[in-house]
């Protein structure tokens, strides 16, 4: 018996949620048991211009819950599905980030709406369970990245090359440019490029600067430079600490200016004299523990659980 499970997309660019999203549809498309549709939003952009062109197809321009048998939300879809919500309905809402146990998020109130939770971090769902606010099952499912596609952009980094990924911090994000720039050759984003802009990017620079906000729910960019860079340097953001471990397989400072610029010529350092191999290999062993297919197995395991499989 085939279920058909309905997704829905209010889609403005490219985003790490906007991509994990996404990547569950596809999880869904690769099992012969269910078939998925994207319902896109009236104020995204053209599907053809998006990560989502291939299933186009796939596409309706309703959002009709009731003609589906299950339903997949993520962040603000919520708001729409209750207007039209099937009775009894099983929903599978993804989690993306620790705000949602904050009162005063948008999406705070949905916590109390029946759905099957998957969260992208162990640290998010300590988050929602600790507001004793969640209708429904909790899971930590950690994202994984697509190893095979990110393997494209794998390239030699120019020696003494410094990528800053600063759309969340941008003001940091060129302060750091300005101090690095005598000594390193630096690529600095500070505004929204496309996906392979910021991976060619990470590929071509030895250490790579993460700047996210000061809490996300996992930041997967952190495992793309592990993958791409020689070294990642990255403060803690909370969603990040299950994977990221300061001086194991990347530096940590705190989001602070003389902080990250002493992480930056330490990373040189180690790069210069060989130390950074044992960082580079506990790097590499964290991507593989977080591939697309385990993230895969586990959804496909759950479904199983909840009684959709």
């Amino acid at each position: 018996m085939v279920t058909k499970v309905l997704f829905h997309r209010q889609y403005d660019r490219y985003s790490g949620g906007q991509q994990k999203v996404l990547d569950y549809f596809e999880h869904c498309l690769a099992h012969p048991e269910l078939e998925p549709y994207i319902s896109w939003g009236d104020q995204s952009a053209p599907i053809e211009t998006t990560p989502w062109q291939p299933f186009k197809n796939r596409a309706i321009t309703d959002f009709r819950p009731n003609n589906f048998d299950l339903v997949f939300l993520a962040g603000m879809d919520w708001k729409e599905y209750l207007d039209r919500k099937a009775e009894d309905q099983p929903v599978i809402n993804l989690i993306q980030h620790v705000r949602h146990a904050n009162p005063e998020a948008n999406v705070y109130p949905y916590l109390s709406e029946a759905a099957t939770r998957i969260c992208v971090s162990e640290e998010v769902k300590q988050a929602i369970d600790g507001t004793n606010r969640v209708n429904g099952r909790t899971i930590a499912i950690p994202n994984g990245i697509d190893t095979g596609y990110l393997d494209k952009f794998v390239k030699s980094p120019t020696t003494n090359s410094v990528y800053i990924l600063g759309l969340k911090q941008p003001e940091l994000a060129k302060e750091l440019e300005s101090a690095l720039s005598q000594r390193f050759e630096i690529i600095c984003h500070t505004d929204h490029v496309p996906r392979n802009q910021v991976l060619d990017s990470m590929a071509s620079s030895e250490i790579t600067i993460l700047l996210p906000h000061a809490t996300e729910g996992f930041f997967l960019p952190a495992l793309e430079a592990m993958l791409l860079s020689k070294l990642v340097v990255v403060p803690d953001c909370v969603g990040n600490r299950s994977f990221c471990v300061d001086g194991i397989n990347c530096l940590m400072p705190d989001l602070d200016k003389g902080l990250l610029l002493a992480a930056v010529h330490s990373a040189s350092g180690l790069l210069r004299s060989d130390g950074a191999k044992k960082l580079q290999k506990a790097a590499r062993e964290t991507v593989e523990a977080h591939t697309l297919k385990r993230e895969r197995d586990a959804f496909f395991k759950l479904l199983s659980a909840i009684g959709i499989l």
